[in-house]
């Protein structure tokens, strides 16, 4: 893309094929599993549906979810083939989250035939120890070396646990060493941190991961250090939404129900709070700050899950503050590494914001 082409709007419609697993996993948001799948005209019909109401969108990336949805292999098949023989008008791509267990022999080789409108993503948590403790003894299951070499530039996904994180920069580590150039890390969301005895490994691992970055400035950050510094001196104190929920991201539960986003669905919330959803209107808030936070300094910059607040606390917009002392350790990290980027000159910023970075270092190794 020119760099001066505005970036296109997507649409992310994200269905749920099935609330089966074949895993589980130890930090996994989705408690209420069944049997239940999706029927084909379900399917089906959300997509056209979403293709003939899609003004102000550029193109429409179709999320297969679950549960597990390769456990749904015929319904994928046939609902991508279908896709390609209608007439949409809008470019469109299919992106198959999955924790690679049961992609093998012909899947393999129709998502290769198919990868012109088909991604698949792995999740794999770091080492073969770490993986396994989080992953139901999965590791071996995966044929790494497929995803690795079918979608060269696809990211991997990596959940962090309280009980592995002794080992995050080992396991960090080890996915770019598998030749990953993204990793996306995130912290799970609730679960208990026992944060007096989580701080003190978090610290030592991100100091560990500073220094392999330092040394290795050709590979790009894991997710961890995606904070953008200058926005903590930001003069507007109003909090733009952090991802596409309820706006540019749709939800499709198995039975076709609409949902903010897949953790908004009846398998993840309690039956009270999935009876309340109709009464939220996302698209109507201008200010999505936490009146808790107005104070922090980093608010700006401080990630969050909307339907994980409304399962911890009721509101989808009051933050569920177990992880904002694991959040500060990001900032102090990301401020002690893009310090040492700036004065071993590996950074390049544009001068308002290498002022602005450099201001905002100040600031967070001040207050934090």
């Amino acid at each position: 893309m020119n760099k001066n082409e505005a970036k296109p709007r997507r649409k992310v419609v994200m269905l749920t094929l099935t609330e089966n697993c074949n895993l589980s996993c130890v930090y996994c948001f989705e408690k209420a599993k069944t049997k239940k799948v999706m029927d084909i005209q379900i399917a089906k019909d959300a997509i056209k549906f979403e293709f003939q109401n899609s003004e102000g969108f550029d193109e429409i990336e179709i999320d297969l979810f679950g549960g597990e949805p390769t456990l749904c292999i015929d319904v994928i098949k046939e609902l991508v083939e279908w896709t390609y023989n209608q007439s949409f008008s809008k470019p469109y791509i299919f992106f198959l989250e999955t924790n690679g267990t049961l992609v093998h022999g012909e899947f393999q080789k129709w998502l290769q035939s198919n990868k012109e409108y088909v991604r698949a993503g792995i999740s794999l948590d770091g080492t073969p120890e770490t993986h396994n403790k989080n992953r139901s003894n999965s590791y071996k299951d995966i044929d790494i070396d497929f995803f690795r070499k079918t979608y060269p530039n696809q990211s991997v996904r990596m959940t962090i646990n309280s009980k592995t994180i002794n080992n995050l920069s080992n396991d960090i580590i080890h996915l770019h060493d598998l030749g990953f150039e993204e990793v996306i890390a995130t912290f799970a969301f609730g679960i208990d941190w026992d944060l007096n005895n989580v701080k003190h490994f978090l610290i030592i691992e991100l100091e560990k991961l500073c220094d392999f970055y330092l040394e290795h400035p050709e590979l790009k950050e894991c997710s961890i250090f995606d904070m953008d510094l200058s926005k903590v001196l930001q003069k507007d104190k109003s909090i733009e939404k952090w991802c596409g929920t309820g706006t540019s991201m749709i939800s499709y539960a198995i039975d076709g129900s609409k949902y903010p986003c897949q953790v908004f669905q009846p398998n993840t919330l309690p039956e009270f709070q999935a009876k309340n959803l109709c009464e939220i209107d996302i698209r109507q808030i201008t200010d999505f700050c936490d009146p808790e936070c107005s104070t922090c300094k980093i608010e700006s910059i401080c990630p969050t899950c909307y339907g994980m607040n409304y399962i911890q606390t009721g509101n989808f917009l009051t933050k569920d503050k177990q992880l904002c002392e694991i959040v500060k350790i990001r900032a102090m990290a990301t401020s002690y590494l893009r310090a040492k980027q700036i004065e071993i000159g590996i950074k390049k910023f544009s001068p308002n914001v290498m002022f602005q970075t450099i201001e905002a270092i100040k600031m967070i190794q001040n207050t934090f």
